[in-house]
């Protein structure tokens, strides 16, 4: 049995398109066969294994080809050339009410949908209830589709998607609509799927989604599929390409192509966040107090505990240095200590005179899940109105560490507001360090932070 769940092989997609609507009738009338139009390639030579089980996440600017690829998959156009190989019952969700009647009732179309993936009427009648609960409309599922709205459409649409078992789920962008309630469970279902071994294509210009949801993840730009890998890999170079400069963004789109052909790269990356086990490390740390006192855990530096997935978005003469934690007596970590206070800090060096400049700082999981983050500009002296040229500046974060134990990764933005009030990307370092949280001895804290909680237990009768 084949662990492929889709295959496309050198697949191209293009439309035709003509100056004026005349064009396409002189052309069709032409006794020699004159062509009036010019091709517009949607997908260019896309090649794509998807194995059984996988989430892959797909992103890209608007027009890259990522719906020109969900609708090829799910059989609703076909390429001009190459070869798709589908193996699987596929439920798409590409479009509100793609697939759906407007005239018909909710309830109508539910039946509608049904027959359309080749279910009996019977089939259907058991997941009637199922669907209609998760879209929780209420009275509108005997009201003609077309009277809905937005969210309304989305969630009948999600509803059927998601509740006909499919074996490979195709999802474009749907997640963006509806009540934050409603895409809280629409997230919970997917993590059913996701665990009963299903396959998904997922769309989305979200990059914390993508990040959080995929096991994999592709770019396309200009219908060409120039980055694979990681999903953090993938969306780190998006974004690089996505606030690159105008005039700088042939470039960086090259060396992304380049980078896809380096397999070494994408290994580093996935081995970026492995364990570091160190001799200081296995140290047992010195008990104080009573022996019935927690350990006194210190905080301490890793020389070889470095970040492998550094992404530089340099787009102006500015650079970024010096990059580390350090307590607050100066003593430079990356292996901290719960419930202690730190200082995360870098130097900028400005190498031609700009305005109104500010500096950011995010904190971010392994994931890529944004912690916490803060930018000058709010409050007092955070907006430099005019700093000369070759001037540096040292710029300091206090922070309270209330993480729990596992890798973190620090980002670093410094940016200017144009005159028309604009915010412009100078330079910015994802994944710029990692750094570490120990774990306490009788923590009872899960998650990413703790509040410090206590329990009051009383009986009351």
């Amino acid at each position: 049995m084949s662990e492929i769940a889709i295959k496309l092989e050198n697949i191209s997609k293009f439309y035709k398109l003509y100056n004026e609507p005349k064009d396409r009738l002189k052309e069709a009338l032409h006794p020699f066969g004159k062509k009036f139009h010019r091709e517009f390639y949607a997908l260019k030579n896309i090649n794509l294994e998807v194995k059984k089980g996988e989430i892959l996440g797909i992103v890209g600017r608007n027009g890259s080809g990522k719906s020109t690829l969900l609708k090829l998959i799910s059989g609703v156009v076909q390429p001009n050339s190459g070869k798709v190989v589908v193996n699987g019952n596929v439920s798409a969700l590409l479009e509100l009410g793609a697939g759906l009647n407007p005239d018909f009732s909710g309830m109508e179309n539910i039946y509608f949908y049904g027959t359309m993936l080749g279910s009996s009427r019977e089939e259907m009648k058991e997941k009637i209830e199922d669907i209609i609960a998760f879209a929780d409309i209420g009275i509108f599922i005997q009201q003609p589709f077309k009277t809905y709205s937005s969210g309304m459409k989305a969630r009948l649409g999600f509803a059927l998607a998601i509740n006909m078992e499919p074996e490979i789920l195709v999802v474009d962008e749907v997640l963006s609509v509806g009540d934050e309630l409603f895409r809280r469970k629409c997230y919970a279902k997917m993590e059913e799927l996701f665990k009963s071994g299903c396959t998904v294509l997922y769309v989305s210009h979200s990059v914390p989604s993508v990040n959080q949801i995929c096991t994999e993840a592709i770019f396309l730009d200009n219908g060409e599929l120039i980055l694979s890998g990681p999903p953090k890999f993938v969306t780190m170079h998006y974004q690089k390409l996505l606030y690159t400069r105008p005039d700088q963004k042939k470039n960086v789109r090259n060396e992304i192509i380049q980078l896809n052909k380096d397999e070494n790269a994408k290994k580093g990356f996935k081995d970026n966040v492995k364990k570091i086990e160190t001799e200081e490390g296995k140290k047992e740390p010195n008990k104080t107090g009573t022996k019935n006192s927690y350990f006194k855990l210190k905080p301490f530096f890793l020389p070889n505990f470095k970040s492998k997935s550094t992404v530089e978005h340099k787009n102006y003469p500015v650079d970024i240095s010096d990059i580390q934690i350090k307590t607050p007596g100066g003593k430079r970590v990356n292996v901290l200590v719960m419930d202690e206070k730190y200082i995360y800090s870098y130097k900028v060096k400005f190498n031609e005179i700009f305005e109104n400049v500010f500096f950011t700082m995010a904190l971010k999981d392994e994931k890529g899940l944004n912690l916490t983050s803060a930018e000058t500009r709010i409050g007092n002296g955070g907006l430099f109105k005019k700093i000369e040229k070759d001037k540096t500046y040292l710029v300091e974060w206090s922070f309270h560490c209330t993480l729990l134990p596992r890798n973190y990764f620090t980002n670093i933005g410094v940016y200017k507001i144009d005159s028309n009030q604009n915010t412009i990307l100078l330079n910015r370092i994802t994944d710029a360090m990692v750094f570490k949280v120990q774990s306490l001895p009788n923590i009872n804290y899960k998650g990413l932070v703790h509040l410090g909680q206590n329990f009051k237990i009383e009986l009351l009768n």
